[in-house]
Formats: C-alpha cells, sequence, structure tokens
C-alpha cells in the first residue's frame, strides 16, 4: 500500500514507517552475519580471513547498490508528495534500465579485475584462492543486489516499507538455511552461492511487484519509459550515496591493508578478529542508518509538499526514535563484546588473539554509536532537503580522519588505535553535519513563514522565497 508522508502527526508516521524498514535491515545483516558465522564456525579461520579480505571490495559494490535505491527514493518520493504520478512512473522506468546496464557492465570489469585487485590489498597467500572464488560469485549475484535495493527505494518512496520488509524476511531465512546446507561440502563458495541464490530469488520477487504497484498509479498522460532529463536528476541524487559509501569503502580498502600487514606480522588472529568485530558494528550502524533513510524519504516528500515544519518535528522524532535503538545496540555490543566475538570463530582453533582483537575494537566503539546516530539523522535531513554537497563533505570527513588516525595511532597504541580512529572520525563528521543540517535554507524562519501548514506559497511573500518553490 502506498503511504503520503505528508499527513498525520510526524513521531507517529515516521515510527510506523520505519519500523517495517528497521526490521528489513536486520535481516538482511543476519543473513550478511551468517555468512561470516557459518562461514568461520565450519570453514575456520582461513575462511573468516578470506571473506574479511573481500569485504571491503563487497562494500564498495553494496555502495553502488545503495547509491541507486537513494537516487530512485529521493526523487520518486518527491513527485510523489507533489502528486505527480507521471513523473513518479518515469522515474522509476528509468532507473530499472539504467542501473540493470549499470551493474552488467560492473560485473565483466570485477570479474576481469578480481585476482590483481586481491593481491594490491596485500591479501595473506593463505586466503587468497578462497578469496578469488569468494568475490567472483559475489560479481555474479551483482545484478540481483543492485536491482533489489533499487526495487526496496522504489517501495519506499511510495510509503510503503512493510512489502519490502516481508521478502527480505522470506529471503534471509532461505539464505541462512542454504548458507548451514552449503558451506560443508563446499566451503566458502557454499556460502558466496547461498548468498547469489538468495538475492536472485527476492530480486525477481521485488521487481514483480515493483511493476504492479507503479503501474498501478493513475496518470493521465502515458509517462516516458526512459528520460534522460530524469536519469541527469537519478545521477545527481545517487552520486552523493554512492560516492558516500564508495568512500567508505575504500577508506576500509587502505584500512584493510594496514590490518592485513599486521596480520602477515602478529598471526591470522588479527584479521578474523577485526573482520568479527567490523561485522558487528556495520550491523549495528547498518540498522541505525535504515531508520535514517526512512527519514529522507519522510523529508522529501515533504519538502516536495513544502510542509517544511513537519521536517524539523520529523528531524527530532527520527532522532528520538533512532537513539532508542542505540542504546540496545550499544548495551549488547559493550556487555557482550567477548561472546559476539565468539559466535563467529571455530571452536578447534587458537582463537586468543582474534578474540582479543575483536571485542577491544568493539568496546572502544560502540559508546560512539550515538555520536553517529546525530550525524546519520542530520545527514538525512540534509539529504532529504536536496543538501547532497552538505551530506558529502560531512561523510567524507569522518571518513578521511578515521583511515588518517588508524595510521596515526597504531603504531602507539597497538591496535586499540583502530577503534579510537572510528571514535575520532564520527564525532568530527557528527559536527560537520551539524553544521549543514542547521544551514538548511528551507527551515530558517523566515523561509518558512513564506507557506501555510499545508504547503501553499503566501501571496505576498512570493518574491522573496530564498529556496526552489516547486519541485525539480
Amino acid at each position: 500500500m502506498n503511504t503520503d508522508l505528508t499527513v498525520g502527526k510526524p513521531w507517529k508516521v515516521l515510527l510506523k514507517y520505519i519500523l517495517p524498514l528497521f526490521g528489513s535491515a536486520v535481516f538482511q545483516q543476519l543473513y550478511t552475519l551468517a555468512d561470516t558465522v557459518i562461514a568461520g564456525k565450519f570453514a575456520g579461520q582461513t575462511a573468516l580471513t578470506a571473506i574479511g579480505a573481500s569485504n571491503a571490495i563487497v562494500n564498495i559494490l553494496m555502495a553502488i547498490a545503495l547509491g541507486a535505491n537513494a537516487g530512485c527514493a529521493v526523487l520518486a518520493s518527491r513527485y510523489f508528495g507533489a502528486k505527480d504520478n507521471g513523473k513518479v512512473k518515469s522515474t522509476v522506468f528509468t532507473a530499472l534500465i539504467a542501473f540493470a546496464a549499470l551493474s552488467a557492465v560492473l560485473l565483466g570489469v570485477g570479474v576481469a579485475t578480481c585476482r590483481p585487485i586481491l593481491a594490491a590489498l596485500k591479501t595473506p597467500s593463505w586466503a587468497m584462492e578462497e578469496s578469488a572464488v569468494y568475490l567472483n560469485i559475489y560479481y555474479f549475484g551483482l545484478p540481483f543486489l543492485i536491482l533489489y535495493n533499487l526495487g526496496t527505494g522504489i517501495f519506499s518512496a511510495l510509503g510503503d516499507s512493510r512489502t519490502p520488509f516481508i521478502f527480505l524476511v522470506i529471503s534471509s531465512v532461505a539464505n541462512i538455511v542454504l548458507d548451514y546446507i552449503m558451506v560443508q561440502p563446499w566451503g566458502v563458495a557454499g556460502v558466496a552461492w547461498a548468498t547469489f541464490i538468495a538475492q536472485g530469488a527476492v530480486c525477481l520477487l521485488t521487481l514483480v511487484f515493483v511493476f504492479r504497484r507503479v503501474t498501478g498509479l493513475h496518470t493521465e498522460q502515458k509517462p516516458a519509459v526512459f528520460s534522460a532529463s530524469l536519469l541527469k536528476y537519478l545521477i545527481l541524487l545517487a552520486i552523493p550515496v554512492a560516492l558516500q559509501n564508495s568512500f567508505v569503502s575504500v577508506g576500509n580498502l587502505i584500512i584493510q591493508i594496514r590490518i592485513n600487514e599486521c596480520a602477515n606480522v602478529q598471526g591470522e588472529g588479527i584479521t578474523s578478529g577485526f573482520t568479527a568485530g567490523f561485522k558487528l558494528l556495520v550491523f549495528c550502524t547498518t540498522c541505525i542508518n535504515t531508520c535514517a533513510s526512512g527519514l529522507t524519504n519522510f523529508v522529501s516528500q515533504n519538502y516536495g509538499a513544502h510542509r517544511f515544519g513537519r521536517i524539523k518535528s520529523g528531524f527530532r522524532s527520527g532522532l528520538a526514535i533512532s537513539s532508542v535503538l542505540t542504546a540496545v545496540f550499544f548495551l549488547a555490543c559493550f556487555i557482550f563484546a567477548e561472546p559476539l566475538v565468539n559466535l563467529f570463530m571455530p571452536g578447534d582453533e587458537d582463537i586468543a588473539l582474534a578474540l582479543q582483537t575483536g571485542s577491544q575494537y568493539v568496546r572502544i566503539a560502540s559508546p560512539f554509536f550515538f555520536v553517529v546516530t546525530v550525524k546519520i539523522v542530520a545527514d538525512a535531513t540534509v539529504r532529504g532537503c536536496n543538501g547532497n554537497v552538505g551530506f558529502m563533505v560531512s561523510t567524507f570527513s569522518d571518513l578521511i580522519l578515521r583511515v588518517a588516525f588508524v595510521f596515526i595511532l597504531t603504531p602507539f597504541l597497538g591496535f586499540a588505535g583502530v577503534g579510537w580512529a572510528w571514535a575520532v572520525g564520527w564525532t568530527l563528521g557528527t559536527a560537520v553535519a551539524l553544521g549543514f543540517y542547521f544551514a538548511i535554507p528551507c527551515l530558517k524562519k523566515k523561509n518558512m513563514r513564506l507557506y501555510d501548514e499545508e504547503g501553499n506559497l503566501i501571496a505576498a511573500a512570493n518574491r522573496t522565497a530564498s529556496f526552489p518553490q516547486k519541485v525539480q
């Protein structure tokens, strides 16, 4: 069911809308974690190292998928909020065609460059073969990954967060079952194929329902199947998110090089411990970030409808909801760091170094979940108000600092420096994000007074508005 996010009490609308998105994120991350946990338990530390060595590259691919999701979701929700169903349809069709072509290109490039990139990352020799196998299978599933994320973005733009949640639950359960069945005879390759099958099934299911939902929207005239002008807007909206996540992933690639260097000197436990700890942090921050993605769609619909007072209320409500969830993640990670890291470890190997490394990293970084939550919510609001530059700057500043401090602090603090690098980057990145939030033009008092509560421009003030008066 499509939902208009421009009416109703903001906190109630957001809570109802965000909870299925949060559930989707939890299940998506659970089956991502299942790959790592099952591989570590049944295929040993070498398998865990192989997945860890591939993670940074996988995250770059995921960044592109999230960019497709965000670009389409923001633009389609803006037109949906403005009641322009023709533009909604054209946006969806254009996005599907463009990103399907992009995924095919990325698949070919990825397979051709797989081993050289792993070698450049200084992947430990004992994990090279399994890393290459895992990554190549992942490349073949890339079209499913990108088109599935595009589909969930379309559902979100139409105010429906429940349907993709149901699909994802089915896919997650299937993935975990297939992981368990396929890892024992085929090792890391079995884990990768399990993800491929589950992702492919949910992608096809999502696309079928997307076509049914979008074609059901009423329009006076037949919409364009492909629009170059809308593609330009899609790219402009998708690039900041893709660049943000890609930049984060490139930073993680650089950090992974440092981790691999340490592993080659100190032992395999450094890489496997970091992989486990990093997976836990990504699980938590991704779930929180999904709530913020829901806020972006809420903000974007209200931006399109010129209901700017609801944007401020949405920011406060989004921050409150996300903070409650953040408290749960922090307590779980801080109190149970070692047992959680141990979930990834095989029972028949020496895992002391891995447990120490992973739990130390998690305990240092997890208290700063509260800081990064503020950043995520501020970024979401800025992006929904068309502030792509501010969104990118706050993200890049956070990452650049994290990468720099990993190399600055680890010679003095040892592996603990990795955790403190995360803390510094998140804190300073949050300060930048808040600066851009408070600078949003449409939330300035003088500009908010130009529109009534229904989003109608007050005629006497028509000439003084300093931000876009119609959806672009």
